[in-house]
């Protein structure tokens, strides 16, 4: 008798045991639900199998001073500069012509630079690790209505620099060029992009 009640004792612990380790995972996974991004899909980059959110050594940090860009920009040549933006909220949009979430996304990033153009906002899309003609990267820029500063990073130097392993990624730079928020994937909303904008505008 003693050893069957001791078996019930035993079964009923790991009954307990089982049951608050499917609530512990199961809160995990809420609260994982409730603080999620938006954002849900990632190309990952060309011939690159890491895990797209790998860091790497010296990669640009949120809290962190924004590395330098320098490119020129598309079709004009003319040059743009990060740190000469100072005073001014920057938005940097990696993307690529090849790269669906990215186009998906255009028409809102398009919609935002309307609304915010004049109220002290910059946004620039970089184009990387994208082998297509300048040519074509104007036809894209053409058939999606970019009313934005678009630069090309030509040997992915610039991406590297920013530790970009998918597109898009999108990054939130205050008016002292500190990066505020580094979001990867795809695509963001008309309302995504004002509130992170509103709030560093505040």
């Amino acid at each position: 008798m003693e050893n069957k009640s001791f078996v019930v004792v035993i079964a009923g612990l790991l009954g307990a045991l089982v049951i608050c380790a499917i609530l512990i995972v199961g809160g995990i996974f809420v609260a994982g639900a409730l603080t999620a991004p938006v954002i849900s899909a990632i190309a990952p980059a060309p011939n690159d199998n890491i895990n797209p959110s790998a860091a790497r050594p010296n990669a640009a940090k949120i809290g962190e001073l924004a590395p330098e860009i320098n490119l020129k920009t598309v079709p004009d040549a003319q040059p743009f500069v990060l740190s000469k933006q100072e005073g001014k909220i920057v938005l940097v949009n990696f993307w690529a012509t090849w790269c669906g979430p990215c186009r998906e996304e255009f028409p809102a990033i398009v919609r935002t630079n309307t609304k915010f153009k004049d109220k002290g906002v910059v946004i620039v899309g970089v184009n990387t690790q994208d082998e297509n003609t300048d040519a074509g990267v104007q036809a894209f820029m053409k058939n999606t209505l970019v009313n934005f500063t678009i630069v090309r990073d030509i040997g992915d130097r610039i991406s590297r620099a920013y530790n970009v392993r998918g597109l898009p990624t999108t990054i939130f730079i205050d008016r002292k060029g500190v990066i505020r928020d580094i979001v990867i994937g795809g695509p963001m909303t008309d309302d995504y992009l004002s509130e992170k904008l509103n709030s560093l505008l505040q």
